[in-house]
């Protein structure tokens, strides 16, 4: 056991730096991204998408996809699939629907290569939804709260100076 001691303490002292350079890492407040000028403007792009959905407006939604959008809606069914040129009209449709929302989004982490960036999050929301009524004015479907807590996935490109979500919408 003596023997192993003076290697262990070996690997410690050479881990040290290393350890406490990860430490020096400033992160972006209140997450545990790293403070970087790229991870900065991604971040703001989600925050400005997450702002349309609570404000509930689209036309801010749709300002944060690139014309590039496609999304399968997390099925293998081709017909649920959402491209960019319905983005609009769906996010209109869909906000039309929406009472209220409570909506924040807990970024895990990012991840650039080159003009491409994969965002990990966990969101927390809820919906309160409008009743559904018939032909007749009475409600169909009443009124009713829709609670998403999930870790979700976006994805974006970067497009000059800018970055557009291509994924997750």
């Amino acid at each position: 056991m003596f023997g192993r001691t003076p290697a262990f303490v070996l690997a410690v002292l050479l881990a040290a730096p290393a350890l406490s350079a990860c430490k020096n890492v400033q992160m972006i407040p209140g997450t545990e991204v790293p403070d970087t000028a790229d991870n900065r403007e991604i971040l703001q792009v989600l925050e400005r998408f997450r702002g349309g959905f609570v404000r509930q407006d689209p036309a801010v939604i749709l300002s944060t996809a690139h014309p590039t959008y496609y999304d399968e809606s997390g099925t293998d069914d081709p017909s649920d699939d959402i491209v960019f040129e319905e983005l609009g009209q769906t996010l209109g449709r869909r906000i039309a629907q929406i009472e209220s929302v409570r909506f924040t989004i807990e970024y895990l982490d990012v991840f650039i290569r080159r003009d491409r960036a994969t965002v990990h999050v966990w969101i927390d929301a809820s919906f309160r939804m409008k009743p559904v009524l018939g032909d007749d004015g009475l409600p169909r479907v009443s009124a009713r709260v829709v609670p998403k807590q999930d870790f979700a996935k976006f994805e974006l490109i970067r497009e000059g100076d800018s970055w557009l979500i291509t994924k997750g919408i």
